[in-house]
């Protein structure tokens, strides 16, 4: 697989994205053209400080001031897992992942509208099967966390949105996939969430 997110940090795009990433320039240039400039909205980091090692059980945090600039380098987000910032000029494709994804490609899904579901590799199998059978949900991702401790079993990330949850099934999750997945809250709701990087690292 490709090796985005190895140290060191801000390693280079890695040839296994860069054809594709060529191969949507057109399409993100044409979305940026009918919805806005793609490029930096403003090169603050989140308002958020970095995750704690245990997150809020139940309680959506949110955060703004998100910068959203495409780049070849691995990012160093202030959450965990990220809710937004800069990304990959490739957006990561929708649906259910059973090893790690690149940080950066699942940013770029975020930003198009995306809920991006992470877990703890040890989870429960059951609480996997439910996680998979969210992703069947338009704009839905999900895979597991491994670059540091996951601050609940189940975190559930929108662009600036973040809940953390100890299991599911949970009326907290289905409230949040309502009101997040292709919101306005995300800078390109309703973009692909296809036909982008499909692989894990």
């Amino acid at each position: 697989m490709g090796s985005w997110g190895s140290k060191p940090r801000r390693r280079a795009l890695p040839r296994l994205l860069a054809p594709t990433a060529l191969a949507v320039a057109v399409a993100v240039g044409t979305l940026a053209a009918c919805s806005g400039d793609d490029s930096d909205s403003g090169d603050q980091a989140s308002a958020g400080s970095t995750t704690p090692t245990t997150l809020p059980i139940g309680q959506v945090q949110t955060f703004d001031g998100l910068s959203r600039s495409h780049v070849d380098h691995t990012v160093d987000y202030p959450q965990t897992p990220p809710v937004g910032g800069d990304h990959a000029p490739v957006w990561q494709n929708c649906g259910f992942y059973d090893q790690p994804i690149f940080n950066e490609t699942g940013v770029h899904a975020l930003e198009h509208g995306a809920v991006w579901i992470t877990y703890r590799p040890d989870l429960a199998a059951d609480q996997i099967d439910q996680i998979r059978a969210l992703t069947q949900q338009p704009y839905t991702l999900a895979s597991p966390w491994t670059d540091s401790e996951l601050g609940a079993p189940i975190v559930f990330s929108a662009w600036g949105a973040q809940l953390a949850l100890d299991a599911l099934p949970s009326p907290a999750a289905d409230e949040f996939l309502a009101t997040y997945r292709e919101a306005a809250t995300a800078p390109e709701p309703g973009a692909p969430c296809t036909g982008g990087y499909g692989q894990t690292r």
